[in-house]
């Protein structure tokens, strides 16, 4: 397994494992997060430095990216997801080299945090803790401790609202 930069000519790859990743008893439904992940590579908050895949050999086996959001309308933070992994390829190491990846590049640019929505018992062990005890406040309250964050850099992590890129619609 290798993890990368993506480039373009892995999109199709990536919304196929998107696909696989979220689908749920009836495959020909689109899963939503196909869509989100499709408006995201169009969208001013994205940036190619946080979007990774993992490979076997040249085929596309799971994706993660983080776009920026905002603080309070004014400072930006990473958010992170969809994190999509093959289902063939689950608990088998691909999602985690990928979290450690994208962890790696945003502390290596001394970005002050990563924030996501996601399960707490898989996260945590990340590293990513619940965000508002940091005092990063999510859009929805109702997200409680599912909405967390990971700090590289406590002095220059800010606080207060977050929201994520315009195509989470939040």
């Amino acid at each position: 397994m290798q993890i990368r930069q993506e480039v373009f000519d892995d999109r199709a790859g990536i919304y196929a494992v998107t696909h696989a990743a979220f689908s749920k008893d009836d495959h020909l439904v689109e899963p939503i997060e196909v869509g989100l992940v499709q408006r995201l590579f169009d969208c001013n908050a994205y940036s190619p430095t946080f979007s990774l895949v993992a490979t076997n050999d040249k085929t596309v086996i799971a994706h993660v990216i983080a776009t920026w959001g905002t603080v309070d309308g004014k400072h930006s933070l990473l958010g992170l997801g969809p994190l999509a992994v093959a289902p063939e390829y689950q608990n088998m190491g691909a999602g985690t080299a990928l979290m450690q990846a994208i962890s790696d590049r945003a502390e290596n640019e001394r970005i002050s945090g990563i924030v996501l929505l996601g399960a707490t018992k898989y996260y945590q062990r990340f590293g990513y803790e619940p965000a508002i005890a940091r005092g990063i406040i999510p859009t929805q309250r109702s997200w409680g401790d599912n909405f967390m964050v990971r700090v590289f850099d406590e002095r220059s992590l800010p606080t207060g609202q977050y929201r994520y890129a315009s195509p989470f619609g939040c």
